[in-house]
Formats: C-alpha cells, sequence, structure tokens
C-alpha cells in the first residue's frame, strides 16, 4: 500500500478494526447481513499526507441509492451562496460562462448558479437516485464519477470550462492525480478549479476522528493539494478558510500558471508547518488525543445512562456513524436517531443498527439529551431545535471535548 500523492511508504495511525460503511443505512431485514471493512488511519512518510490505507470500490461507497442531499440543510446553501459571491467579485461572469461541479449531488450549487448568473452548467454525479430532484431542478447530469478519461469525453461533447467547482469530493477520491489531471484537461486557458476540502489542521486540532470513514480516502492540508496541483500542472492563487464541516479550505486554483499568488497562500502553509502537520510524531500524539476523547465520551454517556436518561442522536451523519462504530454507541445506549433526510428515516445505522426517525418528533419523545454528531451544523440545528432546547432538552456536543449545552 503507497500513498495516493506520491505512492510513497505509509505509517499507521490508528487501526479502527473492522465497520460497517459510514452510508450504507439499512432496512431492518438488512441488517443480519451486513458487511464490515477493516479501515486503518496512515500518514505518508515522504508527504505526510494523512489517508486511509483501505480503498473499497466506489460503486460499493457509492451506491446508486447514495443518501446524502446537498439541498437538505440551509447552512450549506449559505456556504454556496457565498461562494458564489466571492467569485462574482473575482472574476467575470455572465451567460456565457460555462461551470462544471464534479459531485453535484442534488443540483443545488448549480441551481444556484444558474438564477445568479445565467450560466451554462452541467454535473457529473454517480447517484442515480438523484435523477428525480435533478429533472425537477432542470439540472443536465452526467451519471458517472469524473476521472480524467472520463474529462475527454466530456471536452469532446461539451467543449471546455470556465469554472470546475468540487465541494467535499477529493477527500473521496482514490486517484486525486487523476482528477487534478481530468480538470486541467476541460479547463480553458485561464479557467479557475475550486476546492473545499475538510481542513486537516483543524482535523489535528480539534480531535475530529470522526472525519476517518471509508468515504473518505483522504485528510487534507493546503499542502497536500499544492502537492496535487504541481504534479498536475496547476497552480493554487489564494485561499478562504471557511466555517464549513468543522472547518475548512477553499482553494482557488488556476490552469494558467502565471497567475499570481495571494499571500493567504504562505501564510496558511506556514501555519500547517508550525502545528506540526509536516512531522510524523505528531500523528502519534493524534492516536493518544482520540483514544483520550472516546474514553471521555463514552464515561460521560454511561454516568447519564445510569441515571436513568434517554439519550438519543441527532445526525445521521457519515462522521456520525464513524464516531458510533469507533466508540460502540449502539442501541444498548441510543433509542433513536433523528435526522432531516427522508431517503434515511426508518432505516437503521450501519454496524450500530439504532432506527432514524423524522426530527419532528423530538418535542413528542421528548429525550433528555441530543448527542448532536452533525456537530458542523450546530447553530442551524440549536436553532432548530429552540423548543426542545427551551423544555429542558440538552445537547451534547462532543469536539473538540465533549460539553453539554442548552441555550441557543
Amino acid at each position: 500500500m503507497s500513498c495516493r500523492i506520491c505512492n510513497k511508504k505509509l505509517n499507521k495511525v490508528i487501526n479502527y478494526k473492522k465497520v460497517a460503511l459510514a452510508g450504507n443505512f439499512l432496512n431492518k431485514n438488512q441488517i443480519k447481513n451486513e458487511k464490515k471493512y477493516q479501515l486503518t488511519l496512515m500518514v505518508c512518510a515522504n508527504c505526510k499526507h494523512l489517508q486511509i490505507k483501505e480503498k473499497i470500490d466506489p460503486k460499493i461507497l457509492f451506491p446508486k441509492n447514495y443518501f446524502w442531499q446537498t439541498g437538505i440543510s440551509t447552512t450549506n446553501i449559505k456556504l454556496i451562496q457565498d461562494l458564489l459571491s466571492k467569485l462574482k467579485k473575482k472574476f467575470t461572469i455572465n451567460k456565457q460562462s460555462k461551470f462544471l461541479e464534479i459531485a453535484s449531488n442534488d443540483g443545488t450549487l448549480l441551481k444556484e448558479v444558474k438564477k445568479k448568473f445565467n450560466s451554462n452548467v452541467l454535473g457529473i454525479d454517480p447517484a442515480k437516485k438523484l435523477r428525480n430532484i435533478l429533472k425537477k431542478n432542470r439540472i443536465n447530469t452526467i451519471v458517472d464519477f469524473f476521472s480524467y478519461s472520463k474529462s475527454k469525453e466530456i471536452k469532446k461533447n461539451y467543449g471546455k470550462f470556465d469554472f470546475c467547482i468540487a465541494r467535499n469530493v477529493i477527500a473521496h477520491t482514490k486517484s486525486p492525480n487523476d482528477i487534478f489531471k481530468g480538470v486541467k484537461n476541460i479547463l480553458n486557458k485561464d479557467g479557475i478549479f475550486v476546492i473545499e476540502v475538510p481542513h486537516l489542521y483543524n482535523i489535528f486540532k480539534d480531535n475530529q476522528y470522526d472525519n476517518v470513514f471509508h468515504e473518505h480516502l483522504g485528510f487534507h492540508s493546503l499542502k497536500s493539494i499544492d502537492d496535487l496541483c504541481k504534479k498536475n500542472q496547476l497552480k493554487i492563487f489564494d485561499v478562504n478558510i471557511i466555517d464549513s464541516q468543522g472547518g475548512s479550505i477553499q482553494c482557488f486554483i488556476s490552469s494558467n500558471n502565471k497567475k499570481v499568488v495571494n499571500s493567504s497562500v504562505l501564510k496558511t502553509l506556514k501555519k500547517e508547518k508550525k502545528l506540526g502537520l509536516l512531522k510524523l510524531s505528531v500523528w502519534k500524539n493524534f492516536a493518544d488525543r482520540v483514544y483520550e476523547h472516546r474514553n471521555k465520551l463514552n464515561h460521560l454517556l454511561s454516568k447519564l445512562k445510569k441515571k436513568g436518561k434517554k439519550i438519543h442522536i441527532y445526525g445521521a451523519s457519515g462522521k456520525g456513524q464513524s464516531l458510533m462504530q469507533f466508540n460502540k454507541i449502539d442501541n444498548k445506549i441510543i433509542d433513536y436517531v433523528y435526522d432531516k433526510s427522508k431517503f434515511k428515516q426508518n432505516k437503521y445505522t450501519p454496524g450500530t443498527h439504532i432506527k432514524i426517525i423524522d426530527p419532528k418528533k423530538i418535542n413528542v419523545i421528548k429525550p433528555d439529551y441530543l448527542l448532536l454528531l452533525s456537530w458542523n451544523l450546530v447553530k442551524e440545528i440549536m436553532k432548530q431545535e429552540k423548543r426542545y432546547l427551551k423544555n429542558n432538552g440538552k445537547i451534547i456536543i462532543p469536539f473538540p471535548e465533549p460539553r453539554l449545552v442548552n441555550k441557543y
């Protein structure tokens, strides 16, 4: 097994053991035949890219019934609107501008592009289950995975693009160099590639070990994105730190290598180096902190359960399923999981087998505590559940340290 960026040797950080796939929500009759897969967090001895060892077939990881929907989160929509406002300020965009989104999901971003700029848009995403939503949103979408090979087909049929956007997808790809090579192939001479990824800086600093699951193959620093750019004749010229996924970097990348580089790029690279992300020794420290955090959270839940408290979970996110399985938080501790996604409701969580129901039932069932596993949407969810909080409900926020809150 070698690094997905530089092909050098990997060192082990944490063994998550065998776990069910975080996106594989189950019908009740599927529980007994559920498959589990080894999950191991590694770090590259050469380029220091953090990644998992195992590479599972994308058709298994992202099947036609993939459950995540971009448009169900108001926070996500606001992030998309903020990105498009930045693009409008930085670049000339009009009706003739062409946008391609990789992993376009339900078409929420491209729908906003059409509304704001009336530009030409194309999406590519393998999730067949979202076809009806895409038709409703009138978004032309290729149902497939993006790759260099696919980029040649896209260029032949649609020409080159002015903007290519990939939000929260680069971490999911087993061959990121192939993605970058494909983007280079379809961008115009002065085309712009925009990437958003959870920032390794925050993952390390805030103990975000729940980000580790099979769908997340790599955990990116700006340095690792820069490495990918250099290998594929692209250039990072600007970066923003954004409040997404617990802290993300929004990278602006040019196909024109003469582009002037903003000081934000060097500042962010220096910040990463200062934290120690390029030292192998810090990842031993990270592993120690992860096990300590697991003990603290499990102790808190055990103490509340012994007092007879009802503990439920809010958020059937991928990161939530990772934390639940690693911490062995199952249906002996938790009665229900709440999630707004209609696709997930009435199914069962992978590995832990807890029924997922509509959040509208929170104020009917009245749990004493909600363990918030979509913690990156804490403001949105606390605002949404202000009635629950006013009625003495309490929320457990797991990161960076487990804590209780009861006020919005």
